[in-house]
């Protein structure tokens, strides 16, 4: 109130002795207007008119710089706060510009970083839409491929599953008895053959004898060689036939072997066979898994509950890794992020009660400071007042607002903030 009076008096000085410096150039204007009147009076002195001037406008540069020192102490908020000295009935206020946020802040959902560049083919989401946590928001071009994948490991899963309960089962009683039936057939078959060759063997041994006594005939002349040359011919042959007689007895043996195996195998679960079951359907339901996590991967999921603010890629885009999909909000709860200088941080207590106001809605709504932070930094909001700092070291308060539904749709929007101390 003091300051306001002496800036009145100086201004009062200043125009007085303008007032005066006006008048003395009046009166010599005038003088030089008439110099016939000039002329019958006593010339005047101008030695204190040029004095009257230069004081004139020193005492009004001191009142003007006074004034604009008074202004520029208290600026206008900007990315800044000003304490408000109130009155009795009014307390004590910090003053600042905030922005507001939804709780959380605003998320860039981008498309999975496993994939690389990904081109989105349908956007199930519009802007203002409300979303759910894991909600799909976008499909992106790998997604048929990877439903394929996924169709064709849950298949293979299912066959190897099939597979690990048969070995458990064992074989069926059906196939024991068919098995058995087989070890019989062959053993049957081996007696057969046996007989077939050792009667080869006895008709041998007839050719031999026949043979050797017509070949002591031959020597004595009695018959021809042609008559002897049907007996040697009898006994090879006979020869080649008990070979080969010999050697299906053998074959037949070993098919006599390998039924009486396949017998033991069918009548025993073997643990070998069980563990190489379970290690295929384990390898199966990797697969499974590994599908399942590619086909996720190709859905633009929403990671929390909040509102679609804006959506920064179209269908047909390749996602942006700066930008991502959309920009997505918790608006059920908004913040306020005040700017307070650092100077007056030290009275920001959390819980203290703060009111916002601003030209985009009427009004004024209240909030508490829930969050001081920790870091001192640069403003960031910028007011209007072209004298006011622009380059101050602030600290980011959060206050959270009582109520949020009028500013829902309000993100970032510039908000003035006083905050009682």
């Amino acid at each position: 109130m003091q300051v306001d009076e002496q800036a009145d008096k100086q201004v009062g000085m200043a125009t007085e002795i303008g007032n005066i410096a006006e008048d003395a150039q009046s009166n010599s204007a005038r003088n030089q207007t008439s110099p016939m009147k000039n002329a019958l009076q006593p010339k005047q002195s101008n030695k204190f008119l040029l004095p009257a001037i230069a004081l004139a406008l020193a005492a009004l540069g001191i009142s003007i710089w006074f004034v604009l020192g008074r202004f520029s102490s208290n600026p206008a908020p900007t990315a800044t706060s000003t304490n408000v000295s109130g009155s009795k009935d009014q307390p004590k206020a910090i003053s600042a510009l905030g922005r507001l946020e939804p709780q959380g802040e605003v998320i860039k959902v981008a498309s999975p970083s496993a994939l690389g560049t990904s081109r989105i083919v349908k956007m199930m989401i519009k802007e203002g839409d409300v979303v759910k946590q894991g909600q799909v928001i976008a499909i992106l071009d790998s997604y048929d491929t990877s439903v394929a994948a996924l169709l064709q490991a849950q298949s293979q899963a299912q066959e190897s599953d099939r597979n690990l309960a048969k070995v458990r089962a064992g074989a069926k009683s059906g196939d024991i008895v068919a098995q058995e039936g087989n070890v019989l057939s062959a053993a049957a078959n081996i007696k057969s053959l046996e007989a077939n060759a050792a009667r080869i063997k006895a008709e041998l041994e007839i050719a031999g004898r026949d043979y050797n006594r017509f070949l002591q005939v031959y020597k004595e002349g009695a018959i021809s060689q042609t008559v002897l040359d049907t007996y040697r011919l009898k006994v090879d042959t006979l020869q080649g036939q008990l070979l080969q007689a010999q050697q299906q007895v053998q074959q037949a043996q070993f098919q006599l072997r390998q039924s009486q195996g396949q017998l033991s195998s069918v009548q025993e679960v073997r643990p070998i066979d069980v563990q190489y079951a379970e290690a295929q359907l384990q390898t199966a339901i990797v697969n499974v898994k590994k599908a399942e996590v590619a086909l996720d991967l190709a859905q633009v999921r929403a990671p929390i509950d909040g509102q679609v603010l804006k959506i920064n890629s179209k269908v047909g885009e390749i996602v942006s890794q700066t930008g991502g999909v959309i920009e997505i909000g918790n608006t059920s709860q908004m913040y306020v992020v005040a700017e307070i200088y650092e100077t007056d941080i030290g009275k920001i207590k959390v819980g203290q009660k703060a009111t916002i106001e601003s030209e985009a809605f009427e009004g004024e709504i209240t909030g508490k400071v829930d969050r001081i932070g920790l870091r001192i930094a640069k403003n960031d909001v910028l007011g209007t007042d072209p004298a006011a700092k622009t380059d101050v070291r602030i600290i980011e308060v959060k206050i959270k607002l009582d109520e949020s539904t009028k500013v829902s749709g309000l993100t970032n929007l510039q908000v003035r903030v006083k905050v009682e101390v």
